[in-house]
């Protein structure tokens, strides 16, 4: 049996592949090593998947894993740990979700990938493995066009008070949380990133309001000129996306990305459902 896996910093997506060619979904909260110890990292193993698989963990004969964070041995490390010692009987192999993602959009083709999820990152794919990347810095350094960038600008224009008056009700009414209480969230507890994400999905419910559709805009087209525009091949190769932000916002997306002249591919809401094609 086949394990594969694609991890966020937010959530990991799993999907089984028994010796039929079964597929069964599973999912549990982010494994960013950055963010979870290993003894995290095999709690949630072994409390939200394990107990929950159609089989023992023993029976499980290969691992995939694909995960934010996993972007330098130390961290693959940390993670193939983990797997290891609660897939006792699986070879386990641990990669970049870029990677993933590349893998998932374009196969055995060469192109350009980018994630927009809670965070973002891009890479140029030839086929077999990235040869470049832009991005990838996290939240503080970078992240442009992700979840938590335009959550960010979201909280800061309430703060602000850019926001108009209508949406400022509709932020209060909707999340109850004034100047102080956000501030604690932020400066003082753990995992800002995550939730100043959460406030993406504001934009999503009120998409058509045209403050809205602006800071959209703008979010996305930072990415697309820090991002993709500086790959050479940007308009000699397809531009795909994998992640919520990118999905739900796709037609924003297509449409700043012919204004650039840049030839849109796949838009995937989760790699990990093509990942089990290719490794299958």
């Amino acid at each position: 049996m086949i394990l594969i896996a694609d991890s966020g910093s937010s959530k990991t997506g799993w999907r089984l592949v028994d010796n039929k060619g079964g597929v069964f979904p599973y999912h549990t909260e982010g494994l960013n090593p950055y963010y979870k110890t290993i003894e995290q990292i095999k709690s949630v193993l072994v409390n939200k998947l394990i107990a929950e698989l159609p089989c023992k963990a023993e029976e499980i004969t290969q691992v995939y894993f694909y995960g934010a964070g996993c972007s330098v041995p130390s961290k693959c490390k940390e993670v193939k740990t983990a797997l290891s010692a609660c897939f006792t009987k699986a070879k386990v192999s641990v990669e970049h979700d870029i990677l993933g993602a590349a893998r998932a959009c374009c196969g055995h083709d060469k192109g350009i990938v980018c994630i927009l999820g809670t965070g973002s990152n891009s890479c140029y794919y030839n086929g077999t493995n990235t040869t470049k990347t832009i991005g990838g810095l996290g939240f503080i350094l970078g992240d442009e066009g992700s979840g938590g960038h335009i959550g960010k600008s979201i909280v800061a224009a309430y703060l602000n008070k850019e926001m108009p008056e209508d949406l400022r009700d509709e932020f209060f009414k909707t999340y109850q949380m004034d100047r102080a209480a956000i501030d604690k969230k932020v400066y003082l507890e753990p995992n800002f990133n995550k939730f100043l994400g959460t406030f993406s999905m504001f934009a999503a419910n009120h998409i058509t309001h045209p403050f809205i559709q602006t800071l959209l805009k703008e979010c996305l087209d930072l990415f697309l000129v820090k991002h993709v525009c500086r790959y050479e091949e940007y308009r000699t190769t397809t531009v795909s996306f994998v992640g919520s932000v990118a999905y739900y916002y796709k037609d924003i997306l297509q449409e700043l990305c012919k204004a650039k002249g840049i030839k849109t591919g796949k838009f995937v809401l989760e790699p990990v459902a093509e990942l089990v094609g290719f490794h299958s």
